[in-house]
C-alpha cells in the first residue's frame, strides 16, 4: 500500500493535547533547566522550544497566508537541502534567543491557537510532500501527521533532558504509524526476491505488527496486520521504535533482529526525519 492509498490519519485533534501538555511542561521550568542540553545536537531546552515556536509561525506564514519566502528549494541535492534546512533552523534559533521563556511560552500559545484555527479549514487530501517518505507527493494529512510526530519528539527531547516523565501514551500510535512510512523508501535499495517479508513487531502502547513486502525490483509495500510469510522479523518496544526511527540511542537488547539478518538490519538505519 502507497501512503495516497493508506487510511487517513487525521492528528487535528491531538495536536492541541500535545500542545497544552508541552505549555504546562515549560511553564515549570527553572532558568537552568531552560538552559539544559537536549539530545537535539548543540540544542538546550529553549532552542528546541524555539524551533516548535517556529515551525508554527512557518505553517501559518505558508498556509494560512500563502508565503512561500521561507520554503527551501526541494529539487536541490538532498545532502544540499539538509544542509540549507540546518542553517535555516539555527538562524531562526539564534535569531530569536533573546526572548524571555514567559514571551516564548505566550507566543506558543497564541501560535497554538491560530494553527488549530487554520487546521480546521485545510483539505486533508490536498497534495503536499514528506521528503524521508520518497520523491512522490503525500497528501496533507501525513505531511500534518509528520509534523505531529515532530513535536512529539521534540517534547520527549525536552523531558529526557531535564527528567520528567515522558508523555502519556495516548498520541504513540499515531507517531509509529507515521514513523513506519519511512520503511518503504529506506527499503528501496534493499535487494531481495519478489515477495520477501521483513514482520516489525512492535510491543507496548501504540504498537502492532507490520508487514513490509517487496513488491516490484524497487518498491516495497508497507502493511498493517500480522502476515502468513515472515522471512525477517525486527521486534522492539514503541519506545524503542520511535528512537530508533529517529537516530537516537537505545540499548543493543532493546531490539531483537530474526530470520534473514540482512533483510531485518536495514531497520535500524531507517529514519523519520531529516538527516
Amino acid at each position: 500500500m502507497a501512503i495516497a492509498d493508506a487510511p487517513v490519519l487525521d492528528v487535528r485533534p491531538l495536536l492541541p493535547d500535545e500542545r497544552a501538555h508541552l505549555i504546562e511542561l515549560l511553564s515549570g521550568l527553572s532558568p537552568e533547566q531552560w538552559s539544559t542540553a537536549t539530545s537535539c545536537p548543540g540544542w538546550t531546552v529553549k532552542d528546541i522550544a524555539l524551533h516548535v515556536l517556529g515551525e508554527e509561525l512557518g505553517w501559518l506564514s505558508r498556509g494560512r497566508d500563502g508565503d512561500t519566502s521561507g520554503l527551501l528549494d526541494e529539487r536541490v541535492d538532498f545532502r544540499e537541502f539538509v544542509h540549507l534546512l540546518d542553517e535555516k533552523n539555527q538562524r531562526w534559533v539564534d535569531g530569536a534567543h533573546g526572548l524571555s521563556s514567559r514571551v516564548v511560552i505566550d507566543l506558543l500559545r497564541w501560535s497554538g491557537d491560530q494553527f488549530d484555527r487554520h487546521l480546521e479549514r485545510i483539505d486533508l487530501d490536498e497534495p503536499s510532500s514528506v521528503i524521508w517518505s520518497g520523491p512522490d507527493p503525500t497528501p496533507r494529512w501525513f505531511d500534518l501527521a509528520r509534523d505531529f510526530t515532530e513535536r512529539w519528539v521534540h517534547q520527549q527531547q525536552i523531558r529526557d533532558a531535564v527528567g520528567r516523565p515522558e508523555l502519556d501514551d495516548a498520541h504513540t500510535a499515531a507517531v509509529l504509524r507515521t514513523f513506519l512510512w519511512a520503511l518503504p523508501h529506506h527499503y528501496r535499495v534493499v535487494p531481495a526476491p519478489e515477495g520477501s517479508t521483513v514482520v516489525i513487531w512492535i510491543t507496548g502502547p501504540g504498537g502492532g505488527a507490520w508487514a513490509l513486502v517487496r513488491v516490484g525490483e524497487t518498491t516495497w509495500d508497507l502493511s498493517e496486520g500480522e502476515p502468513d510469510r515472515r522471512d525477517a522479523e525486527v521486534a522492539l518496544t514503541s519506545d524503542a521504535a520511535w528512537r530508533v526511527l529517529t537516530g537516537g540511542a537505545v540499548a543493543d537488547e532493546a531490539v531483537e533482529l530474526r530470520g534473514a539478518i540482512h533483510l531485518a538490519r536495514p531497520f535500524l538505519s531507517a529514519r523519520a526525519i531529516i538527516v
